[in-house]
């Protein structure tokens, strides 16, 4: 699948194994310029309801089982997990949300 073909909820890996989900981009005439990404976990924190806690499941293996599964349903779906180098080797800019600014879902 081309790096042209990227959409927004698709996934990229860093070097280090750190999972992103793409939450933006910008095309310039038809040809993908860049990517906006946001860390899967930090994502998934603000998407999910964690409901078992009270039962003595924490917060963080919820989250885990939550991000595994996400990660699972892209390869079931057979969505590919773009490496960073590679978006970068194809002349795509990739942007981090800033995490120490309040989330775009999160209501204040």
């Amino acid at each position: 699948m081309s790096m042209q073909n990227i959409q927004t909820n698709d996934l990229v890996r860093d070097e280090y194994g750190n999972h992103y989900l793409v939450v933006g981009k910008r095309e310039d005439e038809g040809t993908l310029k860049n990517i906006q990404v946001s860390n899967l976990w930090y994502e998934q924190a603000f998407r999910e309801r964690f409901e078992e806690v009270g039962r003595g499941k924490s917060i963080g293996i919820q989250l885990q089982e939550k991000v595994n599964g996400y990660i699972e349903e892209m390869e079931r779906n057979e969505r590919p997990i773009h490496g960073i180098r590679d978006l970068i080797l194809h002349e795509i800019d990739v942007y981090v949300v800033d995490i120490s600014k309040p989330h775009p879902n999160s209501v204040l």
